[in-house]
C-alpha cells in the first residue's frame, strides 16, 4: 500500500507540469503558424498558375478566332 504523501502533488510538481504544458503549447502554436504560412504560399502559387493558364487560354482563343 502507498503512503498517503505519494499520491499528493507538490507545488513543485504543479509548477513543473505547468512549464511542460506551456512549452508544449508554444510548440503547437509554432507548428500551426508554419502550417498556415505554407498553406498561404500554396494558395498563392495555385492562384498565379491558374491566372496564367486562363490568360493563355484567352490568348489562344483570341488568336484562333481571328
Amino acid at each position: 500500500m502507498r503512503a498517503p504523501t505519494e499520491a499528493l502533488a507538490t507545488k513543485a510538481d504543479l509548477s513543473a507540469l505547468q512549464m511542460e504544458l506551456r512549452a508544449s503549447e508554444q510548440r503547437l502554436e509554432a507548428k500551426i503558424a508554419t502550417s498556415a504560412a505554407d498553406l498561404k504560399v500554396d494558395i498563392l502559387r495555385w492562384l498565379i498558375v491558374t491566372q496564367l493558364a486562363l490568360g493563355g487560354f484567352l490568348f489562344a482563343a483570341l488568336k484562333f478566332t481571328r
